[in-house]
């Protein structure tokens, strides 16, 4: 083989192992999650929830009367104020089902579904 047809033959060889290099999987961006409590009703991103396995989660809860929210599984807790909004901020690292809700009142306001 000459210099010329066997550089060219690396250059395929990188090239295609390069190409058929296998991807790290994709990871997720940031997934906001919305819910408002006013009156006795939940509005907003209501019941099961999907969320994407390894993306960061900004949970925003507003409520017209004083709250604790809570994040099971993730064990994340918040104060909320009445009539305001209060976040929560997480990666979601854990399969599974994890229920969000009013802590005092037993309100439940969403299920996130990690997977």
């Amino acid at each position: 083989m000459t210099a010329r047809p066997a550089a060219l033959f690396l250059f395929l060889a990188v090239l295609l192992t390069a190409c058929g290099a296998p991807q790290a999987p994709p990871t997720g961006g940031v997934q906001t999650v919305r819910i408002a409590y006013a009156g006795g009703q939940v509005t907003g991103d209501t019941g099961t929830v999907p969320v994407t396995l390894g993306s960061q989660v900004h949970l925003e809860i507003a409520s017209d009367t004083a709250e604790e929210a809570h994040l099971h599984g993730y064990d994340k807790a918040v104060q909320v104020p009445a009539g305001g909004t209060a976040t929560i901020d997480f990666t979601a690292d854990v399969p599974g089902e994890f229920e969000l809700e009013l802590h005092h009142s037993g309100e439940p306001l969403a299920t996130l579904q990690v997977r």
